[in-house]
């Protein structure tokens, strides 16, 4: 295998924000690699490209939305199991994989194979058959490593995917503290990246409802390099040999600071905590929203508690228009990114709706809008 020829990629992107992880990777390329981005198909849940394994991987520590990214080994037509045996036991693992036996998982729909069962069992003595000739080096001393190779077959083609992340991506690895209802940091990083664009680099935002500082942690870290995790590329035999490349600090940023409020104590013993090592940009009290008068930014991002996190004395549609109201007439916010589960979204009265999508949040359907309140 030549490390440096084009090879295919994914990104597995939650369901309505395709655009937006391809609007951060399209900039991240162009501000860490300095070169013309790659073209991509986008598809539901999914982006795929063609690179250089030595311009993808070192790119995957700087994005926050994906939340996988997969090296495409092979694909191929299969429609029974002998043929699928056959093409997976040629494949030269011992070149992508290191350490542990890997976790195989399958995923199926509209083909002639249809038993993840027995797909699993015939891809994992393929590979097995593969490695004995090329037994899989060790893991290096006190790490232990099991690759996670995909299998997705759809219409009797089969996509064999290698995870370059091991967990996933949205696993950061620096957020120590969480709650009951919380919001997977990728979605965050994509709804706060949209909200963003309202705003000016200088501006402070608003996170009067933080629950433990997603929001927070994800507009400050947004353009960060995360070393605060492994990820699998990097003990791969492929990238091992590849020549290091310098590490870039990207000097943009979403917003310059952060205002973290929240009723609970508890949540702001969660925040401080979480965000001990950037609390020079953030001001972080104790305070209910609808108590908040003043505030130095003009935008704010707001997921309010719903469902079973809170007994409302109200609707919950009239508890999102009390803070809509709050937010336009006590302080004086001009965009609002607002979260909220999605059968409310039509009773919104007298407000202009900048962007609207509809997301699944935990199993809850749910819209983040974006509105002006100018």
């Amino acid at each position: 295998m030549s490390e440096e020829r084009d090879m295919k990629f994914s990104l597995t992107v939650s369901p309505g924000l395709e655009e937006t992880a391809h609007q951060e990777f399209c900039e991240k390329w162009k501000l860490i690699l300095n070169s013309e981005v790659p073209e991509a198909e986008i598809k539901k849940g999914k982006i795929f490209l063609e690179a250089k394994i030595s311009n993808i991987c070192p790119l995957i520590p700087y994005l926050k939305i994906p939340s996988n990214a997969y090296l495409i080994i092979a694909e191929f037509k299969a429609k029974d199991r002998p043929k699928l045996f056959n093409k997976i036991s040629k494949i030269e693992w011992h070149k992508f994989l290191r350490g542990d036996f890997p976790l195989i998982k399958v995923s199926t729909k509209k083909s002639k194979l249809i038993h993840t069962r027995g797909i699993e069992e015939s891809a994992t003595s393929a590979t097995q058959e593969a490695l004995k000739k090329h037994p899989l080096k060790s893991a290096p001393k006190n790490k232990t490593l099991r690759n996670k190779i995909h299998i997705d077959i759809y219409d009797d083609q089969v996509r064999v995917e290698l995870s370059l992340t091991g967990d996933r991506m949205d696993k950061r690895g620096y957020k120590l503290n969480t709650d009951l209802a919380p919001l997977r940091e990728s979605l965050a990083a994509a709804l706060i990246y949209r909200l963003s664009k309202y705003s000016s680099k200088e501006e402070t935002l608003l996170d009067p409802m933080s629950g433990t500082g997603t929001f927070s942690l994800e507009a400050l870290n947004f353009y960060s390099y995360n070393d605060s995790r492994d990820f699998d590329y990097q003990y791969a035999p492929y990238f091992i040999k590849l020549p290091l490349m310098k590490r870039v600090k990207i000097g943009s940023e979403l917003f310059s600071r952060v205002e973290c409020y929240d009723l609970s104590p508890k949540a702001i013993a969660a925040i401080r905590d979480n965000l001990k090592n950037i609390e020079d940009k953030a001001l972080i009290e104790q305070c209910d929203f609808f108590n908040i008068q003043s505030t130095k930014s003009k935008v704010a991002i707001i997921n309010p508690p719903y469902g079973k996190r809170i007994n409302l004395k109200h609707e919950l549609d009239e508890f999102v228009q009390q803070i809509i109201t709050h937010a336009k007439e006590s302080i004086d916010l001009d965009f609002v990114g607002l979260i909220f589960p999605s059968w409310a979204f039509h009773k919104l009265k007298d407000v202009k709706v900048m962007e609207k999508t509809f997301l699944s949040n935990g199993g809850i359907e749910v819209v983040f809008t974006i509105l002006d309140l100018r």
